[in-house]
C-alpha cells in the first residue's frame, strides 16, 4: 500500500479527459466510489485545455498538463494519443507518482503489463510505470489465463471486429455521417476512415497485430502459438472475437466454460440466453456467447466473445490497477 502525498488523501490525475476512455475512466472511478481526496483533468494534446466538463456531477475545467501538476499527484491515468503523453510518462520516477498508461500503442518501454483478473498479485510498489495493454489484448489474455488453468493451450487464432470507437468520438460521428450519406445514396465522407467503413468489414489499416500478440504472450504462457488478424467493421462499440484454440488433449465444453466462470472479469452466456456485439455495450465483463468444440480438430475448440472496448478493456482494467497499487487490493 502507498502513502498518499497529502494528508488529506490520494490526488489522481486524468490526461486527456474528453476522450472516450477519459471520459469512461472519470465514469468508472465514480461508479466503484474511488476514495480520491481531488481529481485533477489535465490536457496532453493542447487542443482541450480550458474546456469545462464535470467531475461527480461538479463543474470542472481541464488545465494544461505540467511538472508542476504532476508533481502534485499521486496517480495519474494517461488517456489519448501516446505521443502527445510520451513525455510526461517520463517524468512519473521524478515527480513520484504512478502511471497508469491507457493511451495506444503505449510508448513505454519498461512500464509493466498489468490486466485485472490475470496479473493484479504481481503488482508491486515499485512498480511505477504501469501500461493498460490494447483493448484486444485485454479479452484474450483474460480468456487465455483462464482456459489454461484446464492444460497447455498450443494454437489460438484470433479474428476480431474492431468499432468505430477506437478512433475515438471521431470515428464514431463519421461511421454515422457515411451511414446516412449512403442511404441517401450521397457520397461518404472519409476523413478518418480511409475508404467506406459504412456496410463495410475490411483488415484494420493500423497493423497493430504484432504488438498486440507480444503483449498477450508476456501475460499468459508464451509458448502458445497465437496468430491475429483485426477487422475494421460497421460497429459502434465494442469488440467481436472469433477464436479458435487448440489444447493438448480432448476438450470438454462445459469444463472451459466452468474455467471461464471462474474469473469475475468473464461471463458466458446462460443456455437460453443470445450474446452479440450490442450486448456488450456497458457491460463489466467479457461475454462468452458460445463455446464449441470442433468436430474435425482433436482438442480444437472455438470461442465467440465480445467486450465493450471502453471499460472491461480500458477504463475499468486501468482502475482496478489503480486500486491495487495505491491500497494493496482491487476488485476485478
Amino acid at each position: 500500500m502507498s502513502d498518499p502525498k497529502h494528508s488529506s488523501g490520494y490526488r489522481l490525475g486524468i490526461v486527456n479527459p474528453l476522450t472516450l476512455v477519459g471520459n469512461e475512466v472519470k465514469s468508472i472511478l465514480r461508479e466503484r466510489s474511488f476514495p480520491a481526496e481531488r481529481v485533477v483533468l489535465l490536457d496532453s494534446t493542447g487542443a482541450a485545455a480550458g474546456a469545462l466538463t464535470e467531475i461527480d456531477d461538479e463543474p470542472a475545467v481541464v488545465a494544461n498538463i505540467s511538472n508542476d501538476e504532476l508533481e502534485d499527484l499521486d496517480l495519474v491515468f494517461f488517456c489519448g494519443p501516446a505521443e502527445k503523453n510520451r513525455e510526461w510518462l517520463k517524468r512519473a520516477d521524478d515527480d513520484a507518482f504512478y502511471a497508469v498508461d491507457l493511451s495506444q500503442p503505449s510508448t513505454l518501454e519498461d512500464g509493466k503489463l498489468a490486466v485485472a483478473g490475470v496479473n493484479l498479485d504481481e503488482m508491486a510498489e515499485s512498480d511505477r510505470l504501469l501500461i493498460s495493454p490494447h483493448p484486444v489484448a485485454i479479452p484474450l489474455a483474460l480468456v487465455l489465463h483462464q482456459i489454461e488453468q484446464l492444460g497447455r493451450v498450443e494454437i489460438c487464432t484470433a479474428t476480431v471486429v474492431q468499432p468505430a470507437s477506437e478512433f475515438d468520438q471521431i470515428g464514431i460521428e463519421e461511421l454515422a455521417q457515411q451511414t446516412v450519406s449512403v442511404l441517401n445514396i450521397q457520397g461518404v465522407p472519409k476523413d478518418v476512415f480511409d475508404r467506406q467503413l459504412a456496410f463495410n468489414l475490411y483488415p484494420a489499416a493500423e497493423h497493430n497485430e504484432e504488438y498486440i500478440v507480444a503483449q498477450i504472450r508476456a501475460l499468459t504462457d508464451p509458448g502458445a502459438q497465437i496468430a491475429l488478424l483485426v477487422t475494421q467493421g460497421t460497429i459502434f462499440h465494442g469488440h467481436t472475437f472469433s477464436l479458435f484454440l487448440k489444447s493438448e488433449g480432448e476438450v470438454d465444453a462445459e469444463a472451459v466454460k466452468s474455467a471461464l466462470r471462474a474469473n469475475a472479469a468473464i461471463a458466458v452466456a446462460e443456455p437460453d440466453e443470445q450474446l452479440g456485439t450490442i450486448d456488450a455495450a456497458g457491460r463489466d465483463q467479457v461475454l462468452i456467447a458460445e463455446v464449441r468444440p470442433d468436430p474435425s480438430i482433436r482438442g480444437g475448440f472455438w470461442v465467440w466473445a465480445v467486450c465493450d472496448n471502453l471499460r472491461r478493456s480500458s477504463a475499468l482494467n486501468a482502475v482496478p490497477v489503480a486500486e491495487k497499487v495505491l491500497f494493496g487490493f482491487a476488485v476485478n
